[in-house]
C-alpha cells in the first residue's frame, strides 16, 4: 500500500542537528507516511547517521547522491516519492508530534491540494508564533500574499498533493540560491488549486545567526538580479508582473544594505542604489527603517548601518534579558 504522505528531508553537512529533526519526525502520531532522506553528498557523518536510521525503520528510505545543491536534492526526492501528499522538512528544525496527522486530516476533510499551517520561529532566546494566515484561501490572493511577504514561501509548513507537481510541471530551480522555495511555491499558486489553512503551529523553524554577510559580494548582487529577472519572467503573463519587479528590486537593495558594508562605502552605495529610494519611501517600512534607508540613499550608508547595528544589538540584549527574567520568575 502506498503511503499517504512522503516526508522529504534534503540533507547536507548538518550532523549537529539532524538527529533532533529525525527523532521529531519519527515521533509523529500519524503512521501512514514514508520518510525520504536525501543525502546530497555530505562530507561529515550525515551519511552514517542516515544509514543508521534507515536500517532501524522500514518506512525510511535513504538515498546518497553527488552534491548538487538544495534544488537538486528536492527534485530528486520528489521523483522518488510515493505518497499522495508531500512535505519537505529541513534537517536543522523540528516538528510537533501531531503535525502530519492534523495536516492530513484537514486535507482529507477539505479535499485540498495544499494545506498550510502556522509556524514557530525559534532562536537562542525565545519562541515566536507566526500565523502565516493568508488574506483568503483563494490561490490568487495567496499568491499576492507570497509576493509581498505577507506570508512566507516556506515548503515546510505546506502539505502539497504530489500530483500537483506533475500536473503543473513544478520543480525547484537552479541558480537562485536562497529563493528556490519561493519560486516553486509561487509557480504552484499561479494555478487553480484548492487551499486550506489552520492557525495551529506544528513546525519549529530555527533561526541561526546570519552568516550570509561573510559571503556577500558583487557576485551575490548579480545572482540577486538574475533571480529577480527569473521571477519577473515567471509572472510575465499575470497582473502581478510590476508588483513582482518592485518587490524583488526592494529585496535586492535590502540585502545589499544589510550585508554589503564591507563591499560599499557611503558614496558607492548612494551611486549604486540611490535611484531606487522611492521604493522605500511609501510608508510600507517601519519608520525607523525608512529613516535609515533615507540616510543610506543620500550618502550616509556607513553611519546608517552603525545606527542599525546598535538597534539590532539592543534588541538582542532585550531578548536575552527577558529570557533571564522569565527563568528567574519561574524558579
Amino acid at each position: 500500500m502506498k503511503p499517504a504522505i512522503s516526508v522529504i528531508v534534503p540533507i547536507y553537512n548538518i550532523e549537529k542537528y539532524i538527529r533532533r529533526a529525525l527523532d521529531s519526525i519519527l515521533a509523529q502520531t500519524f503512521s501512514n507516511f514514508e520518510l525520504l532522506l536525501i543525502d546530497d553528498g555530505s562530507t561529515d557523518s550525515c551519511k552514517e547517521i542516515c544509514d543508521e536510521y534507515g536500517n532501524k525503520h522500514q518506512h525510511i528510505r535513504v538515498f546518497h547522491k553527488e552534491n548538487g545543491g538544495l534544488s537538486s536534492a528536492r527534485n530528486y526526492g520528489l521523483e522518488r516519492a510515493l505518497g499522495e501528499y508531500t512535505i519537505f522538512f529541513d534537517p536543522d528544525d523540528w516538528v510537533e508530534p501531531q503535525c502530519l496527522e492534523e495536516l492530513y486530516s484537514i486535507a482529507e476533510k477539505t479535499k485540498a491540494d495544499v494545506v498550510m499551517c502556522a509556524i514557530y520561529y525559534n532562536d537562542k532566546y525565545r519562541q515566536t508564533y507566526s500565523s502565516q494566515r493568508p488574506s483568503s484561501t483563494q490561490a490568487r490572493d495567496v499568491l499576492k500574499d507570497l509576493i509581498t511577504g505577507g506570508i512566507g514561501c516556506f515548503t515546510v509548513n505546506k502539505l502539497i498533493r504530489r500530483m500537483c507537481y506533475v500536473k503543473y510541471n513544478i520543480s525547484y530551480p537552479f541558480g537562485i540560491y536562497g529563493r528556490e522555495d519561493q519560486y516553486a511555491i509561487c509557480n504552484l499558486f499561479k494555478n487553480d488549486i484548492k487551499i486550506a489553512y489552520t492557525p495551529r503551529a506544528y513546525y519549529h523553524y530555527v533561526q541561526y545567526p546570519h552568516s550570509l554577510s561573510r559571503f556577500y559580494d558583487e557576485e551575490t548582487l548579480q545572482m540577486d538580479i538574475r533571480t529577480r529577472d527569473m521571477f519577473v519572467e515567471l509572472f510575465a503573463d499575470t497582473e502581478y508582473k510590476e508588483l513582482v519587479d518592485r518587490e524583488k528590486t526592494k529585496s535586492i537593495i535590502s540585502r545589499a544594505y544589510l550585508f554589503g558594508e564591507h563591499v560599499y562605502n557611503s558614496r558607492q552605495f548612494q551611486k549604486r542604489f540611490g535611484q531606487y529610494q522611492s521604493l522605500f519611501m511609501k510608508g510600507q517600512e517601519p519608520r525607523y527603517m525608512t529613516f535609515l534607508y533615507y540616510m543610506a540613499f543620500h550618502g550616509y550608508y556607513r553611519l546608517s548601518k552603525k545606527l542599525f547595528n546598535i538597534g539590532f544589538q539592543t534588541k538582542q540584549a532585550c531578548k536575552k534579558g527577558f529570557k533571564c527574567l522569565h527563568i528567574l520568575k519561574n524558579k
